[in-house]
């Protein structure tokens, strides 16, 4: 760190032209401001999805099955219900893949920016760079944070796959992308919730009740099924109470096990092909991003049409399995069935409808107070991912409340909007005083090896 320079540019004009002579970061002006909304509005409602991890234990990701409050019961059971569709069909992973697609469109924003100065030589070094130490803080992020990191896939997968694409035309980018993230991300789901084998375990204690219901022994097979599930029944509740005991540990005894599950995770993404989900994104991202999307250069009607065909695609689906899982009593084989085998096409189809509502409305000046405040979080992303992390494992699991466990499923609601107003309130006072978030700051400084300017100009 003592390294960077301390030579600051002292006036725009002397800024700007540093930046084009050594290929410096973007100016606030230069900023694309469609971008910083979609990414304001992504970063907070990847917290709709993400307390579940933060508050508590559950056996399905981000299904509120084996958790500590039991979900769908007593007077909140319709409450529950309702929350529960109203996640599924506008934020669960589809604001992670707009996250990525943002990223996604980033590498072609800051490779063609600098290529365009005539610093096409520094174009590989600066990414490289600049991913590597995404990489670290990613690592930090998760070892000593929380398991659930992004940041150290994005810079994975950008390192290893997007550089080479970012010369591909719009389309072929865009038709790679959801090849790769629908059929990849499908591929990846179904090897981690083992649908098949979570499948044909239901076929067997179904055939093996049914044997019994008319007086015939079942198969050693219906039988051992049976029994592997009575078992594991039987094991569930001491296995909760042990969860949620580990997950209000202090911070200092819970490193080991959260670096532990942090590589287990990234272990899991890698080995599954799910992380596939997130190289589509990120083709996707490229390629919207050069055909124009999501700068908001496209008509409104086009928004607008986008937005209804990919609501039409990804609402029955989603709207169909709450239905089915609902009947069913939100069994583990209905909710592989129902909502998880369709998993990546819906949730590419709402990430790319919800990004066309927002656009839609940037575009048409709706709502400009809601937007600003948006692009605000969306300039200062990096600090305010690592800030809600911060705040929620402060609040569960190392401050004096060891609220882990401790929530119903709906008092979650309390805590995002907590966190979204934090967010929102820090980020428009902190961009009143400087041009960057405090990580973004270093993240950039770093990059390009010389302090950068922070503090506003008068």
């Amino acid at each position: 760190m003592q390294q960077i320079s301390n030579a600051i540019p002292s006036t725009p004009e002397a800024s700007g032209a540093a930046r084009a002579t050594s290929g410096g970061p973007v100016a606030p002006a230069e900023r694309i401001a469609a971008l910083d909304v979609l990414r304001g509005f992504a970063l907070l409602g990847i917290l709709v999805l993400n307390i579940e991890s933060f508050s508590g234990p559950s056996s399905l990701h981000d299904v509120p099955i084996g958790v500590a409050k039991p979900a769908f019961v007593g007077w909140h059971a319709t409450l529950d219900l309702v929350i529960f569709a109203t996640k599924w069909l506008f934020f669960e992973g589809k604001m992670r893949t707009l996250f990525s697609i943002l990223y996604g469109a980033g590498i072609v924003l800051i490779t063609s920016r600098l290529e365009s100065r005539g610093l096409s030589g520094k174009a590989a070094d600066i990414f490289c760079r600049r991913n590597q130490w995404l990489l670290l803080f990613g690592v930090i992020h998760g070892t000593l944070i929380w398991q659930g990191d992004i940041l150290s896939q994005y810079a994975l997968i950008a390192l290893l796959v997007a550089f080479p694409f970012r010369n591909l035309s719009a389309p072929r980018l865009i038709v790679i992308g959801l090849l790769v993230g629908v059929i990849g991300g499908t591929v990846g789901v179904v090897r981690v919730v083992d649908i098949p084998q979570v499948l044909k375990a239901e076929r067997l204690r179904d055939e093996g009740a049914a044997a019994l219901a008319v007086g015939r022994a079942p198969s050693p097979e219906q039988r051992a099924a049976i029994e592997a599930e009575t078992k594991a029944n039987a094991a569930a509740p001491a296995n909760l109470q042990r969860s949620i005991a580990q997950g209000r540990r202090p911070y200092l005894q819970s490193l080991s096990s959260q670096a532990s599950a942090y590589l287990g995770f990234v272990t899991m993404l890698f080995r599954s092909g799910w992380i596939l989900e997130v190289t589509g994104s990120m083709l996707l991202g490229m390629g919207l991003f050069k055909s124009g999307f999501l700068t908001g250069a496209k008509p409104r009607a086009t928004y607008l049409k986008t937005a209804l065909i990919c609501y039409g695609v990804a609402a029955p689906i989603i709207l169909t399995g709450v239905a089915m899982v609902a009947a069913k009593g939100f069994t583990v084989p209905s909710v592989a069935r129902w909502i998880y085998q369709p998993y990546a096409l819906q949730i590419f189809a709402g990430a790319i409808a919800n990004a066309s509502m927002i656009l839609l409305a940037v575009k048409s000046g709706w709502f400009r107070g809601a937007t600003a405040a948006l692009a605000n979080v969306g300039r200062t992303a990096f600090s305010n991912y690592i800030l809600t992390s911060l705040l929620c494992q402060f609040l569960f699991a190392w401050g004096p409340w060891k609220l882990y466990g401790a929530l119903e499923y709906y008092q979650q609601i309390y805590v995002i909007l907590g966190v979204w107003a934090v967010n929102l309130v820090v980020s428009a006072l902190w961009l009143r005083a400087f041009t960057y978030g405090p990580l973004e700051w270093i993240w950039r400084s770093l990059v390009y090896w010389r302090r950068q300017p922070i503090r506003r100009l008068a």
